[in-house]
């Protein structure tokens, strides 16, 4: 029988042993099972700890937010835009005006951030989706991507694409603002995002009246890859004569008991720079400089009233490049310019508040003999139903020189921020 159906053998000492297998198995899970509900038995709370691995939470200004139990991670989601509408009368020669009404996205954001394997480790992402908050020529998302490890307080260490610590009006969030946006000074004078590795401090020593950051950046600017020699380098130092507190944007919506004043003083270096604006702005077909910018600026607040002023400088190595192209000279200038602003404002207990501006700008020695000044006069009327998380804003300026191409412009913006 074996001899002859030694098949059937094979097959049947296989089934026998795979029986055998399973039998054994069923064994191993009961003991299992008896075991987990012994230890559920003896801790209730196991299984609803175990359900409840993963906290979330969600409300108004805070976003949507996911834990895990034992603290050490944690996820940010929130979600932030503005809707405007802005109309503009230009004075032309003649007596002649134009009028253009205009209504915008200006901002659709969606921010990440968080930590994890404990509080040290932090990270924070941000994705814009207007057009109008993307560089032309590169209309990539991505404005923020960063690492940051904050173990040691004098000297917390950050990477990736973030924003260029120099004037603190460009520094903080556009969401934070007094006016519907910045100034002319710092569309011209700013050193917007890089990518880079920056070390800083905003309570040195626990001194209680010194911060500062230090970094080196690619000098491209975001989104694009360093194809030059050259790097951006920065610093600022920011000294607290009343001590260190907590920058939350340019209007006091504490109505701070105790006054506050911060005074900075920044520079920066960007080598063989391809960008009109150093980080920023058109780039050159074959034109690289060297620009230096420095920076002082103060922020005073107490009882709802807040003060604000910079003085921002760019200088390049050379007013202009030439190359010859064929039987042609080529030539491509610099942007030498010095500038500043000074804001006012107050904060009324109803939350409406009121705001001042005055910004200029002005060519620095040899440079574009396009480039001529700019100034700007405002007035901004805000309302803060909760907080900067949900405000309605409006204002108006009188533009002169280079920023119109006309004899003066009247801007009249009105704008609501969602900040969920």
């Amino acid at each position: 029988m074996k001899a002859r159906y030694p098949i059937f053998t094979l097959l049947f000492f296989l089934f026998s042993q795979s029986v055998n297998a399973e039998s054994i198995k069923s064994v191993k899970k009961k003991k299992v099972r008896q075991r987990q509900t012994e230890s559920s038995e003896k801790n209730p709370n196991s299984q609803q700890e175990l359900q409840e691995h993963i906290l979330t939470s969600m409300g108004f200004g805070k976003g949507l937010s996911f834990e895990t139990s034992d603290k050490q991670n944690f996820l940010n989601m929130r979600v932030r835009f503005q809707e405007r509408a802005v109309e503009t009368i230009r004075q032309e020669e003649g007596e002649k005006q134009t009028e253009g009404l205009e209504f915008q996205a200006r901002r659709a954001r969606l921010v990440f951030s968080g930590n994890f394997l404990g509080k040290d480790w932090q990270y924070y992402v941000q994705l814009s989706f207007s057009n109008l908050d993307m560089e032309e020529d590169r209309p990539v998302p991505l404005r923020d991507a960063s690492l940051s490890y904050t173990k040691f307080d004098n000297a917390n260490i950050k990477v990736g694409q973030m924003k260029v610590p120099f004037n603190r009006q460009r520094f903080i969030s556009d969401g934070l603002q007094e006016f519907v946006d910045r100034t002319v000074t710092n569309e011209e004078l700013n050193l917007d995002r890089d990518v880079g590795v920056l070390v800083s401090s905003s309570n040195l020593f626990g001194w209680n009246c010194l911060g500062y950051s230090a970094g080196v950046f690619g000098g491209e600017g975001r989104n694009r890859s360093a194809n030059s020699s050259g790097v951006l380098t920065s610093g600022k130092l920011t000294y607290y004569p009343l001590g260190v507190f907590s920058d939350n944007g340019e209007p006091d919506l504490e109505h701070s008991a105790k006054p506050k004043l911060a005074i900075s003083v920044a520079g920066a270096n960007n080598q063989n720079t391809n960008r009109e604006l150093s980080t920023h702005g058109e780039t050159y077909q074959f034109a690289r400089f060297d620009y230096t910018n420095t920076g002082a600026e103060f922020l005073f607040q107490w009882k709802g009233f807040s003060a604000s002023g910079e003085y921002l400088t760019r200088k390049a190595n050379s007013p202009f490049m030439e190359k010859e192209i064929g039987n042609r000279t080529l030539t491509e200038y610099s942007r030498s310019v010095k500038g500043g602003f000074f804001q006012l404002g107050y904060l009324f207990k109803n939350n409406l508040g009121v705001a001042l501006r005055y910004s200029e700008y002005r060519p620095w020695g040899k440079t574009d003999p396009k480039l001529t000044y700019s100034r700007e006069r405002g007035l901004a009327v805000s309302y803060y139903l909760k907080d900067h998380n949900l405000k309605i804003q409006a204002d108006y300026a009188y533009l002169e020189g280079g920023y119109v191409d006309s004899l003066g412009s009247h801007r009249i913006r009105a704008q609501i921020q969602v900040f969920l």
